[in-house]
């Protein structure tokens, strides 16, 4: 019996032995277990989201809390890492936790791509009445002319008290440097179309020539009749010379330009020198801001005109060249004589020509501009061909089918060209040929 109760005994104490060995190894566990939860809430801080989400915060960041080590609160099952709202550790390509928990950044989903369509408004509405970009000013002017809106640099243009250009006017010319024939028979062939009525009945340079002649109407002199048809004033041209050596040079000053002036100057009284300069030649003054020149040398009035082709592209060669100026959406157009250089030229005599009648002594028609720089009858209406014109495109011109140029006047023998906007001083807009 003793024997019996020994070995129980034995037995007992062994078992006790054995729990608290088991005891003694589990203990630290459990400790060390529950400090790895950060003593907050089982799911990892949850009211401090913000600190949570930092390296030290909640039960998150490198350390995990005081419990850190993979097995403790910091390793991925831990309260760092992805669930604890802290930094994971340093693993190769840990797979994201898609519902993660804790102080960490909460994912959402994200929102849905919107969807372009080519055409956001496949079926735009029209509104009423749309406005058209044409011209809203009846014809005015001469007959089988147009007007065009008219532009602030009009506004002003009046008389001053002195003599115009009238009646018979001789025109001396000089071609310095190089021209070629077909360029000099352009300007020759405009000349002789401003007397020329055969084409009358369409689109005509002599239209043109009408409205430059009526300035005479409003000088205010006793029995003048502004509904009349103006007296007519004749382009003569008395001498051509052409100075293909440039015996001044190929930069021209002022200086030399009196003596080219002189030297072209027929003697002839009521005498217009005009002075062509080729594409090679500089001239001062000219293409920066103005096209042609007019002036009195020796009280005798002038006029000189340059090629821009090389020299002024940009600045004096519109509508054949891209003006080089915030002007958008340009239109350029081909020239109706093949030509960009003359042609362009061409226009600037024009403008120039009509200046220089209406305004020779600078005592005539113009109103003060910039730089003193009057604006007259050609500079009131820069840039305007045609009716419906707009800043970059020339408005309404003719194409020819067979060449691909424009031009808005037809000459003698039904020469082609393209003539400026000239200011009209019966309707006091912009008269255009077309």
């Amino acid at each position: 019996m003793a024997a019996s109760l020994m070995g129980s005994g034995q037995r007992l104490a062994a078992l006790a032995l054995c729990l608290i060995l088991l005891l003694d190894i589990t203990m630290p566990s459990l400790v060390l277990a529950n400090k790895a939860k950060g003593g907050g809430h089982p799911r990892g801080g949850r009211g401090r989201a913000q600190k949570g989400s930092g390296h030290k915060g909640g039960g998150g960041g490198h350390k995990g809390g005081k419990g850190g080590g993979p097995k403790g609160g910091g390793g991925p099952k831990g309260g760092g890492g992805p669930k604890g709202g802290g930094v994971a550790p340093s693993v190769p390509n840990p797979k994201p936790n898609p519902n993660p928990v804790g102080g960490g950044i909460p994912k959402h989903k994200p929102n849905p791509v919107p969807v372009i369509h080519p055409n956001p408004n496949p079926n735009p509405v029209i509104p009423p009445n749309p406005v058209i970009p044409t011209n809203p000013i009846p014809a005015g002017g001469a007959p089988g002319g147009g007007g065009v809106p008219v532009p602030e640099a009009g506004k002003g243009i009046i008389y001053h008290g002195g003599p115009l250009l009238t009646g018979v006017l001789n025109l001396s010319i000089l071609f310095y440097g190089q021209f070629t024939a077909e360029q000099k028979n352009v300007v020759r062939s405009f000349l002789r179309s401003l007397e020329n009525t055969e084409n009358d009945h369409i689109a005509s340079a002599h239209r043109w020539w009408d409205i430059v002649e009526s300035y005479q109407l409003f000088t205010n002199k006793p029995g003048l009749d502004p509904t009349a048809a103006p007296p007519r004033l004749r382009i003569k041209v008395g001498t051509q010379q052409s100075d293909d050596k440039y015996t001044v040079g190929k930069v021209l000053t002022i200086d030399f330009i009196n003596s080219l002036f002189k030297k072209a100057d027929s003697g002839k009284p009521n005498t217009l020198v005009v002075l062509f300069t080729g594409s090679q030649v500089t001239v001062q003054g000219l293409c920066r801001g103005k096209c042609y020149e007019h002036g009195l040398v020796d009280n005798k009035p002038y006029l000189i005109v340059g090629n821009p082709e090389i020299e002024c592209p940009g600045a004096c060669a519109w509508p054949f060249n891209r003006l080089e100026y915030g002007v958008p959406n340009q239109v350029t157009v081909k020239p109706p004589n093949g030509n960009a250089g003359i042609d362009a030229m061409l226009i600037n005599f024009a403008s120039g020509l009509a200046a220089a009648v209406t305004n020779p002594f600078n005592t005539g028609f113009f109103k003060p501009g910039p730089k003193d720089d009057p604006i007259e009858a050609g500079t009131a209406c820069d840039n305007i061909f045609g009716s419906g014109a707009v800043p970059g495109q020339t408005g309404k011109v003719e194409l020819d089918p067979a060449s691909g140029g424009s031009y808005n006047a037809i000459g003698e023998k039904g020469m082609k060209f393209m003539l400026p906007s000239v200011w009209n001083p019966r309707t006091n807009n912009c008269w255009t040929a077309l």
